[in-house]
């Protein structure tokens, strides 16, 4: 078969926008598919390639230098563009051709769109699903963090606690368990509302959460329990943590319409017992101290 005139130009009107630039002088000697003229009201035959297609008086500071490139097995070269007056991403292929001793540049544009074969209605419905998936991933995180999470404290909650005793606390190291328990919560609410129950019980968690730092896990176990594990500490500084709770939650009751009052267990192991073993003894502390509490109080 032989090449005509006619097969040529048919196979050309097939094809998106092209050019054809001298490479030397960035003269465009050709162009089909561009239906923009240039500032002149001719066709952009003549003309500079970076005043024709992008109205500029210098060189594009961000085109390929493709006679310092080597594309691998002489590929076009492939690269993006941001047409603003087009608000659209252009995706653009380069080569270099010689003929008759001349250097061209054959360039071939196409709207990342219409390569994907969309219409504007359908790239609006793509982002619409991206928004979607977006917000799903969203939805789902929001899921995960409350199923570990207790809403209103944002302290870790019972279900977390259980997961944690089957995973990081099942072989315990040194390890201490501070119980603690509210002793005012059913009169704060029986009084006031449960509005003021429920700032008791945010009160105690941001103390601890004032204290507690990385290696120490809190948790709101029951209506006003609270447990704070902490591993690899010392007897000594689990006591120091109990003080230092203790003394910031006053520092928080100042000026309180209802005072915050916890009883506070602890209990200690260098390994040698299990995790639920020592939480069942900070649970006994916790009762002595509630039981010491309520005998100060009726004296």
């Amino acid at each position: 078969m032989v090449l005509t005139k006619d097969l040529l130009e048919g196979l050309l009107s097939c094809a998106e926008a092209m050019y054809i630039i001298e490479e030397a002088g960035k003269t465009v000697v050709y162009t089909r598919g561009f239906t923009r003229k240039s500032r002149s009201g001719q066709s952009f035959e003549g003309e500079k390639c970076y005043r024709a297609f992008l109205g500029r008086e210098e060189p594009c500071p961000f085109c390929p230098a493709l006679c310092d490139m080597s594309p691998p097995d002489n590929q076009p070269y492939i690269w993006d563009y941001f047409d603003t007056s087009m608000n659209q991403w252009l995706k653009i292929k380069n080569r270099l051709l010689v003929s008759g001793g001349v250097t061209y540049r054959v360039g071939n544009v196409n709207v990342i769109s219409d390569m994907m074969q969309l219409g504007s209605e359908a790239v609006r419905e793509v982002g619409l699903m991206q928004q979607l998936i977006r917000e799903r991933e969203q939805i789902q995180e929001q899921l995960f963090y409350e199923m570990s999470h207790d809403r209103l404290t944002g302290l870790l909650n019972r279900n977390q606690y259980n997961r944690d005793l089957e995973t990081i606390y099942k072989n315990p190291e040194a390890c201490g368990v501070l119980y603690l328990d509210l002793n005012n919560l059913k009169q704060a609410n029986d009084r006031y509302n449960h509005a003021e129950g429920d700032a008791l019980l945010i009160r105690l968690a941001d103390a601890i959460r004032a204290v507690t730092g990385d290696g120490r896990r809190s948790y709101r176990i029951g209506g006003d329990e609270f447990l704070l594990i902490w591993l690899g500490c010392s007897k000594e500084e689990l006591e120091h943590c109990r003080r230092e709770i203790l003394r910031e939650l006053g520092l928080r009751n100042l000026g309180q319409r209802v005072p915050c009052s916890v009883a506070a267990g602890s209990a200690w192991s260098g390994g040698t017992q299990e995790m639920e073993q020592l939480v069942i003894m900070a649970d006994q502390q916790m009762y002595e101290e509630k039981r010491r509490i309520k005998e100060r109080g009726t004296k």
